[in-house]
């Protein structure tokens, strides 16, 4: 487990976030590329999914070494809140 220090030091860089699936209402589900943010954006985007629009059970979020999950990205959300956010 990496230290959340370490975390919050790193927020401002940059970090891949794969794994979302959203769900149309048609039926079929989407998944959407592996796409970039900022890892401080990219915790609080995942910690705030609703889990009944998105599956988000293996969305991960990488940035060198570090693999979060989305229960890692709640319990960071709850500890920082709204200073992980990096303002672009």
């Amino acid at each position: 487990m990496v230290e959340d220090r370490s975390i919050f030091r790193k927020r401002n860089w940059l970090a891949t976030v794969r794994g979302i699936v959203a769900h149309s209402v048609s039926g079929p589900e989407v998944e959407t590329a592996p796409c970039k943010l900022l890892l401080g954006n990219a915790i609080l985007h995942v910690a705030r999914l609703d889990a009944s629009v998105c599956s988000t059970a293996s969305a991960t979020i990488e940035l060198e070494g570090i693999t979060l999950d989305c229960d890692e990205c709640r319990r960071l959300a709850l500890k920082y809140g709204d200073r992980l956010e990096v303002r672009e």
